[in-house]
């Protein structure tokens, strides 16, 4: 796994976001698309998708830096996610569906994700 980083616009964050590259598909046997395409990780959200490398926000990329207490990745000027959840000041949510909308959450160990 590689252990790198680029900063994306996030489609669930809508913020431009540090992003772990995961893994490179080469695409070459593909018509109409790109010859590589990432599977990266928002350090945000975490969701995991597969984008083209020139989405990426060059103007940013000096701007992620590794977080001092966890090693996480985040941008400069902003709050490490990791550590705010850990700390308890954030929570990670989750999304089902009630048959009417979509709604969220608090994520419980205990009860079953759907």
């Amino acid at each position: 796994m590689i252990k790198d980083a680029h900063p994306f616009p996030c489609s669930n964050c809508k913020l431009v976001t540090p992003h772990t590259e995961i893994k490179r598909y080469n695409t070459e046997d593909v018509s109409e698309a790109p010859e590589e395409v990432w599977l990266v990780e928002c350090q945000r959200c975490f969701l995991q998708r597969i984008i083209y490398p020139s989405d990426r926000v060059a103007s940013k990329e000096d701007d992620i830096v590794r977080c001092e207490q966890c090693g996480g990745w985040k941008m400069k000027s902003g709050k490490c996610r990791v550590c705010r959840l850990a700390a308890g000041f954030e929570q990670i949510s989750v999304k089902y569906w009630t048959g009417n909308s979509t709604m969220e959450r608090p994520y419980d160990e205990q009860a079953p994700l759907y």
